[in-house]
């Protein structure tokens, strides 16, 4: 019976000392970064257009810079309000490209041949403005 004395104090022992240990702190749940300002626009895979986006009544990047031959891709992401990409200004669109109505989730692809700078706009919300700079190609270095 003494034999069996003993092992109470024991487990009771061990079931405290359980109790007592500190329990692993709970790892903290990652949080993503804040934005400051908008991101710049990154590399576009090969194979994709370079794209813009038209989200919240704005372009976005508002700015693109391309090489001549490029083709760049509008999509409409508004939840319910068409737009248009227009060339040019409010008071003087240039007639170089129009996509016309673009509804939730259209898309307009133009692709630029000659270097410059292009202004466009929404014609049905003039206040949303755009511009792509078209980069000649890059010299190959080699004399023909």
């Amino acid at each position: 019976m003494l034999r069996r004395l003993w092992i109470f104090p024991v487990f009771l022992l061990l079931g405290i000392t359980a109790c007592a240990a500190p329990a692993a702190p709970a790892s903290p749940t990652p949080r993503p970064p804040t934005p400051t300002s908008m991101p710049a626009a990154s590399p576009t895979p090969a194979g994709v257009p370079p794209q813009v986006i038209l989200k919240n009544f704005t372009f976005r990047p508002a700015e693109l810079e391309v090489t001549v031959g490029a083709t760049v891709e509008w999509i409409n992401q508004e939840e319910s309000v068409p737009h248009t990409v227009t060339s040019g200004s409010p008071d003087s669109p240039s007639g170089v490209f129009d996509s016309g109505r673009l509804r939730p989730g259209d898309s307009f692809r133009f692709t630029f041949n000659q270097p410059g700078t292009y202004e466009y706009f929404c014609s049905i919300h003039p206040r949303m403005r755009g511009r792509i700079i078209v980069k000649p190609m890059p010299a190959s270095g080699y004399d023909y």
